[in-house]
C-alpha cells in the first residue's frame, strides 16, 4: 500500500476515531492505544480493502480493538478531568444544579445502554462527538440517506424510552 494513502488516511480518520473512543469512555492513553494499534493493522492488511472503503474499515477495527480491550479488562475506566470535575462544585451555581445535571447524565446514560448498540453509537456519533451525516456515513460505510434514517430512528425510541423510563422523576 502506497504511504501517502496510509498518511492521508492518518490525517482524515485519526482524530475523529479519538474522539469517538474518548466519548465512549477510554482514557487519552487507551484511546491513544487503540487509534495506533489500528493504524498498525491498518498498514498490515489493507492491502486487502478497496480503497474506498478504508475509512470505514480501519473504524470498525478501532472499535473492535476497543471491545476486545474492554471484555478482556472486564472494566468500565473512565477517565475524569479533575480539574473540571471540581470545578463543577465550585462553579457560581447553586450545588442543585451540579446534582440535577448529573442526575440527568445518568438518564441518559441509561437510555442509551438500553437503545440497540447500533442506534446508540449513531447517537454518540452525531450528538457526542459532533460528526457530520457525510462523516457519519464514511466511517460507517454506510449511505448518507441510511445515516439520516437511522438517526431519525435513534432519535424516535431514545425519546420513547426516556419518556417510558423517567416520566414523573
Amino acid at each position: 500500500m502506497d504511504s501517502d494513502v496510509i498518511i492521508e488516511l492518518y490525517k482524515s480518520q485519526m482524530s475523529i476515531i479519538y474522539k469517538y473512543l474518548i466519548k465512549l469512555g477510554c482514557s487519552n492513553h487507551e484511546a491513544e492505544d487503540i487509534v495506533q494499534e489500528a493504524f498498525v493493522r491498518a498498514i498490515q492488511y489493507m492491502d486487502g480493502v478497496k480503497p474506498e472503503k478504508l475509512p470505514s474499515w480501519l473504524f470498525t477495527v478501532a472499535i473492535n480493538i476497543f471491545r476486545t480491550n474492554r471484555r478482556r479488562s472486564k472494566k468500565t475506566d473512565f477517565s475524569i478531568d479533575e480539574e473540571r470535575y471540581c470545578n463543577s462544585f465550585y462553579s457560581e451555581g447553586r450545588i442543585d444544579d451540579s446534582l440535577l445535571s448529573a442526575e440527568k447524565v445518568k438518564y441518559v446514560r441509561n437510555t442509551l445502554e438500553h437503545l440497540k448498540e447500533e442506534y446508540s453509537t449513531l447517537l454518540l456519533m452525531k450528538y457526542q462527538a459532533d460528526l457530520s451525516y457525510k462523516q457519519i456515513s464514511t466511517l460507517l460505510g454506510i449511505p448518507e440517506n441510511t445515516v439520516r434514517t437511522y438517526l431519525y430512528r435513534a432519535r424516535e425510541e431514545f425519546k420513547e424510552r426516556r419518556r417510558s423510563n423517567y416520566e414523573g422523576r
